[in-house]
């Protein structure tokens, strides 16, 4: 710049050390003392490119010292060195750079590519262990309602049997007490007949007792001590045995074929994320133990049913049951399994199936995702950094692969099928039961809240209140609109909330943590500028605000509303959460920085008039982050 008007220059002066513009150069070109002076082409810091010994430009580099040098230079205490012009050897250097520059493009590019195929990866994971999750609980239940349905067989087979065998015996012990009955009359009879005195008498009926008595259809009667249902016992326990080692063993190929699955490889390095498969949980040591218990449990009373002569899960109606309370499972760390027991310890899970429909199901719940130990060179996750070779995606192999040996030849998934890495894609969450798969966990900052709100149920909740409370004064605190903003930024390319309000107005959306907070203006309003993303509500309208433009919607009293952000493709929808999800406003932008959920509580409705005039009712107006 010249140094006489901050003018762009377009000379340096090497002996006035300046630089000057058109108008100010002409004295250099005029008068006759200021010929003499050495003009260069413009440049900066000229102090700092004039040789301190000769005074002289420093126009050469010499690459045997790297010092840039003057020309009197290189015939001094540089002579002989290796010396090029500054311009040759940029031009050296500008080869180098560019191709450094290329190299790290296209190395930039290969890791936005991995990166863009890691993510439709993991999204692709997710939804196939969804899937699966969703298929194998069907199926299981389906299962269990073949093990109920073989447990009505067996007891109506048992109470059918138990009822024949009881009247043919019923029927020999009628015939025996009749004919008992029988003789112990005629023994009656002899002994009178014996004690007779009366000679006459005794002749007369001596005849008759000598008559045999008629004998019946019955013959002689053996009965067996040892009858006994005691061996179908015995069938049913070596029946429950082998289900439980075919489910022990198909579970072991089943967990192999999980831990098996590779999400990525790294070239170069041996390092996949593979994890060893787990111990067995404390719920699983629970169920060894009470295997002994169950095996000496009473049978139920036998019911009479209907006779049913065949065994399918099909032929009975599904019945909702009950659930049981589980033991809560315990975090264990990984650690390799034995290879005989397929990864996993001898489990009577199978047990519970069998005798729980006596007392109601249990439904397993799922277990919470925690980090395991930190391994030698890697992080809290037992991932190891990223090498410079590039990574390689394995899409192919995700949790809806076919098993090679199922049992009977059945597939354990049907309908699943390998997924094609370039069609994965997220679908659009529809249902609030979809959008509830993103939802986010959102604590509000007790330093960014207006010193009339008042946070409660663990800063989930803000209310309006009329007397100012004892905040400190910190920078992130609003001093002029009632608003408040969550602690932590969202990070997921998809997140879903949902918020509750009260009162006679409250507003909900997003701003960029650099949102002003200080100030009465629209600099610091939610919606009144460009760093805000807002939704006006009250009982009588609904308007979207950014950058200080609105807009309304016409819609009735909506007093939940769910907020669904997605980042990846620059959208922010609200919608109004009742029996149904209706859609109230869509803002497409270009988010550049992170975004924080950010509230105003009785904002737009007129708040700081009725402070002023002190018509203000304590705990009116509120608003609260919805658990999910």
């Amino acid at each position: 710049m010249c140094k006489e008007d901050q003018r762009a220059a377009v000379k340096s002066c090497l002996m006035c050390m300046s630089s000057y513009c058109e108008a100010h150069l002409k004295p250099h070109q005029t008068q006759k003392g200021m010929k003499e002076h050495e003009l260069i082409p413009p440049t900066g810091n000229l102090a700092e490119k004039i040789c301190t010994q000769h005074k002289y430009l420093q126009e050469f580099f010499c690459r045997q010292c790297k010092v840039f040098i003057c020309w009197l230079c290189t015939s001094n205490q540089h002579k002989g060195h290796e010396s090029v012009s500054a311009k040759a050897e940029r031009l050296e250097k500008q080869k180098v750079l560019s191709d450094l520059q290329a190299e790290n493009q296209q190395r930039l590019k290969t890791r936005e590519q991995e990166l863009k195929d890691m993510r439709k990866t993991m999204e692709g994971l997710k939804h196939s262990s969804d899937r699966v999750h969703d298929d194998t609980e069907q199926m299981l239940l389906e299962l269990q309602h073949s093990v109920e349905r073989l447990q009505e067989l067996l007891e109506e087979a048992l109470d059918h049997a138990t009822l024949e065998k009881m009247g043919q015996a019923q029927e020999v012990v009628d015939s025996l007490e009749a004919e008992i009955k029988v003789l112990k009359k005629r023994d009656t009879e002899m002994k009178d007949l014996v004690n007779c005195e009366d000679h006459i008498h005794y002749l007369q009926t001596y005849e008759s007792m000598c008559t045999p008595l008629e004998s019946g259809d019955l013959p002689t009667v053996v009965s067996n001590p040892e009858a006994s249902f005691d061996a179908v016992g015995d069938i049913i326990l070596a029946l429950r045995e082998r289900v439980e080692d075919l489910c022990n063993q198909e579970l072991g190929k089943i967990t192999k074929q999980v831990n098996d699955t590779t999400l990525f490889t790294l070239k170069g390095s041996r390092e996949t994320n593979n994890r060893p498969s787990p111990t067995p949980s404390r719920r699983e040591s629970q169920s060894l133990s009470s295997r002994t218990n169950q095996d000496q449990a009473p049978s139920p009373t036998p019911i009479s049913r209907e006779p049913k002569n065949l065994w399918s899960r099909s032929s009975k109606s599904h019945a909702a049951p009950a659930a049981d309370k589980t033991p809560t499972p315990i975090q264990t760390n990984p650690a390799p399994a034995p290879a005989s027991s397929g990864g996993f310890n001898r489990m009577a899970s199978i047990t519970s199936l069998f005798r729980s429909r006596r007392h109601g199901t249990t439904k397993a719940t799922p277990a919470t995702m925690t980090s395991s130990t930190p391994s030698a060179g890697g992080n809290q996750w037992g991932m190891v950094a990223l090498p410079e070779t590039p990574t390689e995606v394995d899409p192919s192999l995700f949790l809806d692969s076919p098993t090679s040996n199922p049992v009977n030849n059945v597939p354990a998934f049907p309908g699943l099928r390998e997924i094609n890495i370039d069609s994965i894609q997220a679908p659009e969450p529809r249902t609030r039961e979809e959008f509830l798969e993103y939802s986010v966990i959102l604590t509000l900052d007790p330093n960014s809240a207006h010193r009339r709100l008042v946070l409660s149920e663990s800063n989930t909740k803000a209310t309006l209140q009329s007397v100012a409370q004892p905040y400190p004064d910190t920078p992130q605190r609003f001093d002029g609109w009632t608003q408040v903003m969550c602690q932590s930024p969202l990070y997921a390319e998809r997140c879903y909330w949902e918020v509750e309000w009260r009162g006679r107005g409250s507003s909900v959306g997003v701003a960029y943590g650099a949102l002003s907070r200080k100030g009465s203006d629209a600099r610091s309003g939610l919606g009144y500028n460009a760093q805000s993303w807002t939704l006006e509500l009250s009982d009588t309208c609904c308007s979207a605000m950014h950058d200080n433009e609105k807009k309304d919607i016409p819609v009735t009293y909506s007093p939940r509303v769910g907020i669904y952000l997605d980042l990846s493709m620059g959208r922010l929808v609200f919608y109004s959460v009742a029996e149904n999800m209706t859609h109230l406003h869509t803002f497409r932008a270009n988010f550049t920085q992170p975004l924080y959920p950010a509230f105003g509580v009785g904002s737009g409705v007129g708040v700081g008039l009725d402070f002023a005039l002190g018509q203000f009712s304590s705990s009116s107006d509120s608003i609260k982050i919805c658990p999910m």
